[in-house]
Formats: structure tokens, sequence, C-alpha cells
């Protein structure tokens, strides 16, 4: 086979090893604290001959980013993932989330599924490419970011980076269970606050209610209708009102009420437009309800990403994934990833593959397959040879 040189050096008992030491690592997010991980996965790749430099985010927090050095003939590939994983929460798991306990053929713990155990595979390809004696005629850059889960930091510290800007394409290896991903639906996260005036509760008069406003606010959003065309992959618009919070005492008639929305935005949409048409929602609020008073900030804001499936380096990379663990296919992600910022920033054609079960991320007992994330080695590590050997 033509990759078997290099698929003898990818070892399952190195795979679940390294994943669950990249659990060990607590990473949550809020604070983050992915400097000694990112350090870690520096000293493994610079063993292998990479390059490597940090991005700093402050004390205990940076993004890593190693370059395997090419000739320079072809433009360079890159791998990618974030470092930082969720709050493990109050539940009780069988397995400790940060334990990297190895059992039943996986690796359980925090962050295994989302998405240390694509991070683990990319390190392994990596080791297998830089070991294979493979004349490299492009760069491979591998890149592990911090504050994926809150604000993508590390991924918008990358962006003006000219070796990003010539990549054949960034692949991401988030939870996909090993289906290829060209396109996700933004992130639009309106925070609404309506203004009142407090009073006593049984003078309610002398005062205006800011949750009474705000339930006018919010039913006028869902009598409006949101224009967007559905995208074949990525499918419809939607939008959910999430939280809600006013009024600080029963007897007393609130002077603030505060309500999140959760919008998911299909290729196509203009967010610009979307947070005009918000305003608009306000203003004729203001013409309609006496001292109506109301503002909108957005507390989360990232573009529907899309590459397109007839890209060559997509057809290149369905092409090798496919004759490495036949049976792989085009899917969809219901999540947001750092291609929101790769792609509409770079222009770079993104592709998302990874082996963690989606339906486990941010999930109690999370966990990864071993022989997963063997698959996604091996498909990784015959892109790269593919792509720049």
């Amino acid at each position: 086979m033509e990759y078997e040189r290099l698929f003898s050096k990818v070892s399952e008992d190195e795979l679940a090893k390294l994943c669950a030491e990249l659990v060990r690592f607590d990473t949550t997010n809020p604070p983050g604290n992915e400097r000694a991980a990112a350090e870690w996965a520096a000293r493994y790749l610079e063993d292998l001959g990479f390059e490597a430099e940090f991005v700093p985010h402050g004390e205990s927090r940076a993004t890593l980013v190693a370059h395997l050095k090419g000739s320079g003939d072809v433009p360079p590939l890159a791998f990618n993932g974030h470092l930082d994983v969720v709050p493990a929460g109050a539940q009780e798991w069988k397995h400790p989330p940060f334990g990297g306990e190895i059992s039943e053929g996986k690796v359980w713990g925090r962050g295994s599924s989302d998405m240390k155990g694509g991070i683990a595979a990319m390190l392994v390809a990596a080791k297998a490419v830089a070991t294979s004696g493979l004349s490299l005629k492009g760069d491979l850059i591998f890149l592990a970011t911090s504050g994926e889960e809150l604000d993508m930091m590390g991924a918008k510290s990358l962006t003006s980076r000219k070796d990003l800007a010539k990549a054949q394409a960034i692949i991401i290896a988030e939870p996909t269970d090993n289906e290829v991903v060209l396109t996700e639906r933004g992130v639009f996260w309106p925070e609404f606050t309506t203004y009142g005036k407090t009073a006593h509760g049984s003078t309610p008069e002398l005062g205006h209610n800011a949750i009474k406003d705000m339930m006018a606010l919010l039913l006028e959003l869902e009598k409006t209708e949101i224009p967007y065309e559905p995208h074949p992959v990525a499918g419809r618009f939607s939008m959910s009102i999430n939280t809600i919070n006013g009024g600080v005492k029963t007897n007393v008639v609130p002077d603030k009420c505060v309500a999140t929305v959760d919008m998911r935005t299909v290729p196509g949409q203009d967010h610009e437009a979307l947070l005009s048409q918000l305003d608009g929602i306000v203003k004729r609020l203001e013409a309609k309800i006496h001292n109506f008073k109301a503002s909108i900030r957005i507390t989360n804001d990232l573009p529907p990403a899309d590459t397109s499936p007839d890209e060559p380096v997509v057809k290149r990379f369905l092409e090798v994934a496919q004759s490495v663990a036949p049976g792989v296919k085009v899917g969809k992600a219901p999540f947001a990833t750092e291609a929101a910022v790769f792609v509409p920033s770079m222009g770079v054609p993104t592709i998302i593959f990874g082996p963690g079960d989606p339906r486990l991320a941010h999930q109690p007992d999370e966990y990864v397959e071993i022989s997963k994330m063997t698959t996604s080695a091996r498909v990784f590590a015959a892109v790269a040879s593919a792509l720049l050997a």
C-alpha cells in the first residue's frame, strides 16, 4: 500500500498515551492555562525536527506554532487544534474528568473528544511524516491554540501570519466522527437590555417596568421574519431565547431586564444586516411604547464558514481519506470551530475532520475511541504526504 511506511509509525499505544497526557492538563476555560500543554506539545514536536514558537496570551496562556520545514516548492499545510476545554460541570463522572484513564479501548476525560484526541492524532501523524524519510516540498505547520471555547483568541492571533495565508489548507481535528466537514453555521449572540424606573410594588404606576418592555421586545423578535436561504449542508437559520434576568425584589418594580439570544446563521446571511434588523425592532417599540428604552450588545459574532467541495485540495483530501478509510464521507457539524476565524479572514480552504464523537462534546464521561484516533492519524499522515511530498 502507498502509505504503509507512514502507517507503520502510527501506534495505538502512543496515541492513547498522548491523548491521556493531554487530558491531564487542566485547561478549563476560563481561565485556560493552556501554556503548559502547549510547551509539552512543543517539546514533542521539537524532538521530531519542528521549529516551535509561541504566541503569548498572558502569563499562563499561549498558542503554539511549529514548522517542519520543506523546500518551499509547494505551499504549506497546517494541522490545527485547540487546547482549552469547557468546565467538567457538577455532575459526577465515573472516570475522573482530568484523570486521562485508558480503558475499554477509549481514553476518558474532559476534552478527550473535544478535541485532545484530535490533537494526539495530529501529533502522531506529524511524527509519521517527520520520521519516514519523506522529502517535503512544503512546510507542515502545527497549530495548538488557546481560547477556542470562549473567544477564539488563539485563532484570531494567527490571522495576520503570512505563512498561514499561503497554506494549501488548514485541517482542524474537531470531533466529527471522522467525517469531512466543510461548512459550519455562524454564531450571533445579541444581548438585549431594557431600562425602566423603580417604584414600590404597590404603586406600579409610579414606575416603568423593564420586564414588561422585555416581554414586548421578545414577542416582537419572535414575530420578525429573518431573511435567509437554506443551505444544502448547514441547513436553516435558528434562533433561541436562552437567558433572561430582571428585577431585584418582588415588591420593587424592575428598572432593568437582560435577555440573551443564540442565533445560528447560514452562509449568505450578513451579520451587519441582521444587527440592523434588530435595531429596527427597538426603534419600532420606542415609537409604540411610552418611555420604552433598550440597547443591544453583541457578545459573540462568528460568521458562517464555507469551503467549497470543488476546491482541488478538498477533492484531494477526500480521495486520500477514502483510500485510507473507505466509507469516509462529507457530513456536517452543529457547532462553530476556528474555521469561522480562518476562512473569512484569510480565505484559506479549511477542512474539519477528527476522531471525536460530536455528541460527547461538553458532556460528562466524555471519551474518545482509540481506534478512531488511529484512523484519523493515518488520514492526516497520508494527506500530508500527498500534499507536501
